[in-house]
């Protein structure tokens, strides 16, 4: 083990609490910490630190000769990645939990580290299943592929779809129950719109091909029109609605996307429940594997920074997109999948017989349609699933199917993956 390295903390909020306690409190073999900082010196903490050993000077720390890595931990992108570019600048490895900063402008942060040959640790990015990050880095090269990546990436949108599915509450209740449990933030807007889960999903295509070029835009849906009907319907079929990143190879190229999916509620990421996280991947040989672990918290988020920092001080390579080369995303029309569908549709004979009309133009093959009882004196719910077929030919379809008389209000289409483990 090298000699040991002087460490400063950035962002004193409650992970920075964590790793301070970690770091000072604990002890790590081959770290001392030496400062923190924050804006706030006043706040009471429940960690106490000697006499000046808090300050609210960034800029001081960075340039510091005697300290040797940086964690920032203030997230957004002002002025943390300031603080990030000139740590590295300064010959300094740099440890972050910022997935926002990374999917946004990782461009030029992983470009800088690469050009500096300096370490820069994002475990903590990516808390719920950051053990993969190395494995996943290997897809990169020739050594591994993946075929298809499935992944529950937020803890709070997981928290919110397993009450719903549990304990049979709307969407609201269900929101406003991990909000009063600390699971849910103000305003959840990035959690339940898939934003933060697109973020995580921009981090590791980053990783699997070794491009530190900014991921193309792609296919992002929430969660907020996923009503207890839905989740009732899939659960009959021997489904659970989960909140999905997904990265699939189609003709040799990624197609990505985002979205509310079901999936075989006997499968590890349909029967995940709660703030948890969970990953499915399949690689090239056609071997399925998979992970679970903490979304979120103080705890996983801490202990992320750690591996990160242990890392660092014991030489070890540690994953970072090193190309210059363009990433570039398939559409997601050319994938084909499983669908399900819940029409609204009036209550009269020749209805069915003019969806299946539609679909057959579109090549659509249906595997099962079932008639629910009316929840609506002008509707009754119509629930179908597809066989395999064309992400543009049943969105197609869905258009054509929606501008019938018969049909009183949009389509509701989810997809369904086929998840294994």
């Amino acid at each position: 083990m090298s000699s040991v390295k002087k460490v400063a903390v950035i962002g004193f909020g409650n992970i920075g609490v964590g790793v301070v306690r970690a770091l000072y409190e604990k002890g790590v073999s081959g770290l001392e910490l030496v400062r923190v900082v924050d804006i706030d010196l006043k706040k009471r903490r429940p960690v106490k630190l000697p006499k000046g050993f808090l300050i609210d000077d960034w800029k001081s720390v960075v340039k510091d000769p005697e300290i040797d890595i940086i964690i920032e931990l203030i997230g957004g992108i002002e002025p943390a990645k300031s603080i990030i570019t000139q740590a590295l600048k300064n010959g300094k490895d740099v440890v972050t939990a910022n997935k926002k900063l990374l999917a946004a402008e990782g461009k030029d942060l992983f470009a800088l580290a690469a050009k500096l040959n300096r370490r820069l640790g994002f475990r903590a990015s990516f808390v719920g299943c950051h053990s993969l990050i190395h494995e996943f880095q290997q897809a990169g090269n020739a050594s591994k592929e993946f075929r298809r990546i499935y992944a529950i990436l937020n803890g709070t949108s997981n928290y919110i779809l397993s009450k719903m599915t549990s304990d049979d509450m709307t969407f609201k209740e269900a929101l406003r129950e991990a909000k009063e449990h600390g699971l849910a933030e103000r305003d959840p807007s990035d959690d339940i719109d898939g934003t933060d889960t697109a973020n995580k999903i921009r981090i590791l295509l980053n990783l699997i091909t070794n491009s530190y070029q900014k991921v193309p835009d792609f296919p992002i849906e929430g969660m907020r029109d996923i009503n207890t009907q839905d989740i009732k319907y899939a659960g009959e079929l021997g489904y659970a609605i989960k909140l999905v990143g997904a990265i699939e190879q189609v003709n040799g190229s990624l197609a990505v996307g985002v979205h509310p999916a079901l999936l075989p509620d006997d499968s590890l990421l349909g029967t995940l429940q709660g703030a948890y996280n969970g990953t499915e991947l399949e690689d090239e040989y056609g071997v399925i594997s998979g992970l679970v672990a903490p979304g979120a918290g103080v705890y996983p988020t801490t202990d992320a920074v750690v591996k990160d920092l242990v890392d660092i001080v014991e030489g070890r390579t540690m994953p970072l997109p090193t190309s210059s080369e363009p990433l570039v995303l398939s559409s997601t029309g050319a994938a084909a999948r499983r669908y399900y569908l819940r029409f609204s549709v009036a209550n009269q004979s020749g209805v069915l017989a003019q969806i299946c009309n539609i679909f057959w133009k579109y090549h659509i093959n249906i595997a099962g349609v079932i008639q629910k009882e009316p929840v609506s004196t002008k509707f009754v719910p119509l629930v179908m699933t597809t066989y395999e077929a064309k992400e543009k030919d049943i969105l197609a379809a869905v258009q054509a199917v929606d501008e019938l008389a018969v049909v009183k209000v949009n389509t509701k289409l989810l997809r369904i993956l086929s998840a294994d483990t």
